[in-house]
């Protein structure tokens, strides 16, 4: 008997041993579905975040292009203002274009192409249920325009730099161009428990992007009718804003020509109508910068318009091979130089 009763009291505490794991795993389900609840509503604004952080990379390479490609030019007699603007905006066009001619449109995925822009245009309306749960609204897609495409608007800015921004959901902003339009949808999103008027009002994403003169480190040779190095040099003491003494360069000029690199200077020359003339160091005959011919040099220099950098990396052959006195010495005269020929590069406030 004794012997029994032990046996029963055995199986009755296996019973409970089990019915308690089933109750826990119970706990478990519950728990883990309602954790994957939360894991895809994340998953959804994680995504929706990408396509934004995507639209953002795609305005700021435009920005970016087009700031470089409206400061080219600033101070030459030849080009305007608004010639500028025109050439920017221009490459703005042709980065959110198929086949680089905006004027044709773009082949969309029924024509058996991409339609390239910076982030989708759609539109929410109707659907069924609870107007306040956006996962029951419709989604139309606004052929033919299913990118956005920004529509540039040309404003002012100030000497001496050319300004890009473009928004997407802001309308505060003017600079040389500008663009205002949608903030980018929330997708996936909608579906989750995420704030209504926050999954309503998008996603703002904007790109700017500032270009100034910086001195010309490395220019070209002539290529046809595009401007590049000639064989005319000016010592440092005798450039300014009325060069004079200028002299030949015997060097080879076929590549083009860096700061830091050892001329070869011959006899008096005469300039001819266009190009780029060298400064040089006289102690050295070290190349220090480079001039533009062929019109009165501006108090504040005139901006290359083509065939001319100011990114240091350019001149990394020419640097490089410096002792460093020598390579400070080179920057700090090139940084200092007056009337010289500048090149435009990025600024990031």
């Amino acid at each position: 008997m004794m012997r029994s009763a032990r046996n029963l009291s055995t199986r009755d505490l296996s019973i409970r041993d089990r019915s308690g794991r089933n109750r826990r795993s119970g706990y478990v389900m519950v728990l883990l579905a309602m954790l994957l609840f939360g894991l895809l509503a994340m998953a959804a604004l994680v995504i929706d975040l990408g396509f934004a952080r995507l639209a953002q990379r795609q305005m700021q390479s435009a920005a970016d292009a087009a700031a470089l490609e409206g400061l080219r030019g600033e101070g030459l007699v030849d080009v305007s203002y608004g010639d500028r603007q025109d050439d920017a905006e221009a490459l703005i066009g042709w980065t959110f274009d198929d086949n680089l001619d905006p004027a044709d449109g773009d082949d969309g995925p029924a024509e058996g192409g991409e339609a390239f822009g910076a982030g989708p245009i759609v539109s929410f309306a109707g659907g069924s249920g609870d107007s306040d749960l956006n996962a029951s609204e419709l989604l139309t897609v606004n052929v033919p325009n299913r990118v956005y495409k920004p529509t540039v608007l040309t404003g002012a800015g100030s000497p001496g730099q050319f300004q890009v921004e473009l928004q997407r959901g802001a309308s505060n902003v003017e600079a040389d161009l500008y663009s205002h339009g949608p903030s980018v949808p929330f997708l996936f999103a909608r579906g989750s428990l995420i704030g209504r008027e926050f999954i309503g009002n998008g996603i703002s994403v904007g790109a700017k992007s500032t270009a100034q003169p910086r001195q010309a480190v490395r220019v070209g040779p002539p290529i046809g009718a595009i401007p590049g190095v000639v064989a005319v040099a000016y010592a440092r003491a005798n450039w300014g804003a009325s060069p004079t003494n200028p002299v030949t360069v015997s060097s080879n000029l076929s590549s083009g020509l860096s700061i830091g690199e050892i001329i070869s200077v011959g006899e008096t020359a005469t300039p001819p109508v266009s190009g780029y003339c060298v400064i040089f160091d006289q102690g050295t005959s070290r190349v220090i910068g480079f001039g533009l011919l062929g019109q009165p040099v501006p108090p504040e220099g005139v901006v290359a318009r083509q065939n001319a950098t100011a990114h240091l990396g350019a001149a990394r052959d020419a640097l490089i091979a410096l002792a460093s006195t020598e390579l400070q010495a080179v920057i700090a005269a090139n940084r200092t130089l007056e009337h010289a020929l500048t090149a435009p590069v990025l600024v990031r406030n």
